[in-house]
């Protein structure tokens, strides 16, 4: 079994495969003259969350950005615990109701099959269907 790695191991390999890329590339991938997260943490070898929420990783990031003359990562709007719970009770509901619909649906698909299960006795007792 494989060792695991704590946080802080993770977080300093994230660190180092980050180092590396930077130092291995002339230019980074850009939108216009908007970083690229994603391709840089795909190129990286790294979840591109890494780069918004690793303080190490995001300020070599930023360092690596100002040098190339580009412009950096969006700070992202901070969610308030509101905003979450109106999201998550959305989610609910919305989940509730496609539950709903499938309830209907298996209970109109289990009426059928006890409405048509006579048909498949009989061709069985008629030889017409062969099992």
């Amino acid at each position: 079994m494989a060792k695991r790695l704590s946080g802080a191991e993770v977080g300093a390999a994230n660190v180092e495969k980050l180092r590396r890329y930077l130092a291995s590339v002339a230019s980074l991938p850009a939108r216009g003259e908007q970083v690229h997260v994603s391709a840089i943490a795909l190129a990286a070898g790294i979840d591109r969350q890494v780069l918004y929420k690793n303080p190490e990783c995001r300020r070599l990031l930023e360092e690596a950005v100002a040098a190339k003359g580009l412009r950096g990562v969006k700070e992202r709007p901070v969610q308030t615990v509101d905003e979450g719970r109106v999201r998550l009770e959305r989610r609910v509901a919305d989940l509730e109701r496609a539950n709903v619909a499938l309830l209907a649906e298996n209970a109109a698909l289990r009426a059928k099959l006890r409405r048509y299960g006579h048909i498949e006795v009989h061709l069985i007792e008629t030889g017409r269907l062969a099992r």
